[in-house]
């Protein structure tokens, strides 16, 4: 792909863009100076410790993540930890007084620990410089220094779900572990970076780069609050939400909830950090009609039938009620935009043919390591418990392949958000070739290197005349005067009748335990509901979907869901127009430093102990159930306390109970087992 250097980027003309520009900079500097570091007079004197304090990796390190708009979603600065080897003290009152001095410790606690019979002991993790240094030039025998990169994600939760999280600057989750190599160098040879021209030590992996996502963090922010709205209005176990541009395949943004802070992973269980777009599993519902009126035409048009013209039996409308909810089969709902699809059904065989075909049921396809999990020998009992197996770091991301999951030939397909959108997006972009994908560009010094969409995971497209046909009967479904398609499908997931269903706060009855009848409120079902939506009906330009887990939603009332979509889309679709250049050096420097000290806020306030880890005094028990063994080993490592381990798994109770107050406490102790 181009190259494209900076001083490429701004056409206007030099003179006038010039001076705008440069009133621009200067303006962005003085407000963000401003808002961190209060007056002019202050910063100037606090300019020489500020360089001390705030050291940004640039080169030789794990370098930034970034979305569509240059704004830093992941950055590195050099930290320091201190610790001591107590049996080399020659006065460990001496160091016990300087290093709670400078630490703002407890001296007596700091006295206690070095006094202590262990060979070992932490004065302090993850410091500023500015301390670290202070103490070195102490020159206290026995006191050592370790540097090393702290990774801070300025939007706490916005994106964590995509990327991802550090432990020891090792990537585990997201982008983060994904892209590893590339971050922090010392990866192979990547014939996908090689191929968008980065120079020769990025791409041998012997030189580290920053990168560039697909996501707009401004778009991603309003797509997570109006989520978490949603599900707190419909009372939803969980939700996904995904924007996706449907020719490129590139994720505008994508949530999931519940969510996470990468900044404190540990405090958030397995369950919140798992990704939901890429491994819920979806029963389609209702929702299979729109695919079966596509494998209907596909079939057509196979057999040299030509394709499906307007008034086909195949796309007439059933003689069902119609209403903003009609139910097709017991606790199956679709909404209005859905009555027209799915009369005529293609065979079983051919229907699956045709879901492979298109990508709707594969897992693996998009550059996140969740997807990954396809990898391995997955069963279809660990699918629909949703406990994939742990990939073991070693795994290459790069040996990523398009896998179908386990169909049960006599079942219903199924599949995960993140397939089901990405089949979508083929039935409506004109048959274009799409793979969904996270990353965008790699980023180093003065140029930008686009990355083309990584090749041979499998090409799913559907045939030109399909997508047209399927296009005219969504415009045709939508009605005159909209602008956009959406449709709706609802599985009932409790026990009863979908007859049986009445309007939330109906009045209805229930036996009583001597026989008589109670007058009850019925409440609104539990629900797995699905929406799938597209902007412009002419050539879309962005596509979503929505899934809500366990959702209280009145059949018999107006989707609380379409809101989201019709609000969202056409936000997409003005983010997608923006043209960003990169920061200067200059910009970023003052970011960066901004960046360091809300860091240092949200440290002041974590539960990970920063500062004498060990020893467990005035700590709490983390909340590790439901982690592998060695996860759980990685989070209590930082809690100075030895670790009894018994069985093999994920942890299945624990021993102090989360919340619990560590002190006096010496051994913890994991009963694992296997899940189910």
């Amino acid at each position: 792909m181009k190259k494209r250097a900076l001083e490429g980027r701004d056409r206007r003309p030099a003179i006038v863009g010039g001076f705008f520009l440069l009133l621009a900079v200067v303006f962005a500097v003085v407000a963000i100076k401003s808002q961190f570091f209060g007056d002019s007079d202050q910063q100037a004197q606090g300019d020489g410790q500020k360089e001390e304090q705030v050291t940004a990796v640039t080169s030789g390190g794990r370098r930034n993540i970034y979305d569509r708009n240059f704004m830093e979603l992941a950055v590195s600065f050099q930290r320091s930890s201190l610790y001591a080897r107590p049996l080399e003290l020659e006065a460990p009152e001496e160091v016990s007084r300087e290093v709670a001095k400078i630490l703002e410790l407890d001296e007596k606690n700091v006295l206690s620990a070095l006094k202590g019979e262990r060979s070992f002991a932490w004065l302090g993790r993850d410091l500023s410089r500015e301390k670290a240094v202070k103490i070195a030039d102490l020159n206290l025998k026995g006191v050592y220094r370790i540097n090393q990169v702290q990774r801070f994600y300025p939007g706490n939760q916005l994106g964590a779900h995509v990327i991802g999280f550090l432990k020891d600057e090792q990537g585990l989750a997201g982008v983060e572990f994904y892209y590893d190599s590339v971050l922090r160098g010392g990866g192979v040879y990547d014939q996908r970076l090689a191929a968008a021209g980065v120079s020769k030590k990025i791409a041998e992996g012997s030189d580290s780069a920053s990168l560039i996502l697909t996501l707009d963090i401004h778009l991603q922010n309003i797509l997570e609050q109006k989520l978490k709205s949603l599900v707190e209005n419909t009372r939803a176990k969980a939700g996904v939400a995904v924007l996706m541009a449907p020719d490129t395949g590139e994720i505008i943004g994508l949530a999931s909830l519940p969510d996470y802070d990468p900044n404190r992973y540990w405090e958030f269980s397995a369950e919140a950090r798992r990704n939901r777009a890429i491994e819920d599993i979806l029963d389609l519902g209702a929702m299979d009609r729109l695919f079966q009126a596509a494998a209907v035409m596909d079939s057509s048009i196979a057999q040299a039938k030509g394709g499906v013209a307007e008034g086909d039996p195949a796309l007439e409308q059933e003689a069902i009620p119609r209403g903003h909810w009609n139910p097709v089969q017991d606790g199956k709902y679709i909404s209005l935009e859905g009555v027209g699809f799915g009369r005529t059904v293609a065979g079983r065989d051919d229907f699956n043919a045709f879901a492979d075909k298109i990508g709707l049921t594969v897992k693996g396809e998009v550059d996140l390591p969740e997807a990954l999990f396809a990898l391995k020998d997955l069963n279809i009992v660990a699918l629909a418990n949703k406990t994939p197996e742990v990939i073991q770091a070693g795994n290459s991301p790069e040996s990523a392949k398009a896998a179908a999951m386990p169909v049960d030939k006599d079942a219903a397909p199924t599949t995960t958000p993140m397939a089901l959108l990405s089949a979508f997006c083929r039935l409506i972009n004109g048959g274009t070739v799409m793979t969904p994908h996270v990353l965008r560009a790699v980023w180093q010094d003065d140029q930008v290197w686009d990355v083309p969409v990584r090749q041979g995971i499998g090409e799913f497209v559907v045939r030109p005349e399909v997508s047209m046909g399927m296009r005219s009967e969504m415009k045709k479904a939508a009605g005159g005067g909209r602008a956009n398609f959406v449709i709706e499908s609802m599985l009932q997931k409790s026990s009863g009748q979908a007859s049986q269903i009445k309007s939330e706060g109906e009045i209805g009855t229930l036996p009583a335990a001597d026989g008589a009848e109670k007058v009850v409120a019925t409440p609104a079902p539990a629900m797995e509901t699905i929406l799938l939506g597209m902007a412009p009906l002419e050539r879309p330009e962005i596509a979503m979907i929505v899934v809500l887990e366990g959702a209280h939603i009145d059949p018999f009332a107006k989707s609380p869901v379409r809101e989201i979509a019709e609000e969202m889309m056409p936000q997409a679709r003005a983010a997608l127009q923006n043209k960003m250049r990169p920061p200067t050096a200059k910009e970023l420097a003052v970011r960066e430093v901004g960046y360091y000290k809300k860091m240092e806020m949200i440290q002041a306030k974590t539960t990970l102990p920063v500062t004498l880890a060990q020893g467990p005094q005035g700590l709490f028990m983390p909340d590790v159930q439901g982690l592998s063994g060695r996860k759980a080993m990685q989070v209590l490592q930082q809690y100075g306390v030895r670790l009894q381990i018994v069985g093999s798994g994920q942890v299945a109770s624990q021993y102090p109970l989360a919340g619990s107050a560590l002190r006096g406490v010496e051994q913890c102790v994991l009963h694992l087992k296997a899940m189910q």
